[in-house]
């Protein structure tokens, strides 16, 4: 990083009238992303994950008996609340740029480069569309085509893009947390989750302890949501 300013950012030197509104929405959007994590931990354990873990013909089997428990076991809230981040983002970036502009930007595009990567790992229409089209066919050869289709769009769970995302989402949170060091604007708190947070989401790649790892980062993630609405709120309507 950059050499450090003497004196850390305050509120009155970020609190633009320019960007209250999106300080205002980026805080609504905060709150909504917490109840959505929290409502997905739930979900969790009524309608357990699927991909990686069932055969691509009971996905469809249960997409055809209950299409939202099938959807929510193929992970429906994550592209939600991926895409509700993308205010938060906006958010960071324009309280964090008087930090340090060239990082801020930075971490703005890898965020927003890693939401884009969730929506090919998530291909919930497209399964749902072959799931119809499994049940409807005739034929031995039919069914095993829309199978054999299924089979490739499950395999992307897990695949490339959400490595992706994983990956370059963790950087950018790592960079935002490194310019909130900086700045008195977010606390101490706040940078120190964020911390903790892209060491969790980026021990799911670690064999054994992964899992637990990308769970303690889920509840993580509620806490900085809450941490980082409250100083979107105080930006807000700062005058």
């Amino acid at each position: 990083m950059p050499e450090s300013r003497p004196n850390r950012i305050t509120d009155a030197e970020i609190a633009d009238p320019r960007w209250k509104d999106l300080y205002r929405i980026g805080g609504i959007a905060s709150i909504l992303i917490a109840a959505a994590i929290l409502f997905a931990i739930a979900a969790f354990f009524i309608w357990p994950f699927k991909p990686g873990s069932a055969s691509t013909a009971d996905i469809f089997a249960a997409l055809q008996a209950d299409r939202l428990g099938g959807l929510m076991s193929l992970d429906l809230p994550m592209p939600v609340i991926v895409l509700i981040s993308s205010l938060p983002l906006l958010a960071l970036y324009v309280a964090l740029k008087r930090v340090n502009e060239s990082y801020a930007l930075m971490a703005l595009v890898l965020g927003l480069i890693s939401i884009v990567a969730v929506i090919p790992a998530r291909p919930l229409a497209e399964l749902v569309l072959l799931s119809e089209n499994y049940a409807k066919a005739t034929s031995e050869a039919a069914r095993n085509h829309y199978l054999a289709a299924g089979e490739s769009l499950h395999a992307l769970f897990n695949g490339t893009a959400w490595m992706v995302y994983t990956v370059l989402g963790g950087i950018s949170a790592l960079i935002f947390s490194l310019l909130m060091l900086r700045s008195r604007v977010f606390g101490r708190i706040t940078p120190y989750i964020g911390f903790a947070n892209v060491v969790g989401g980026l021990g799911i790649f670690i064999p054994v302890i992964g899992i637990p790892l990308s769970l303690l980062a889920t509840f993580g993630g509620v806490i900085w949501s809450i941490l980082l609405a409250r100083t979107f709120f105080r930006l807000g309507w700062q005058t």
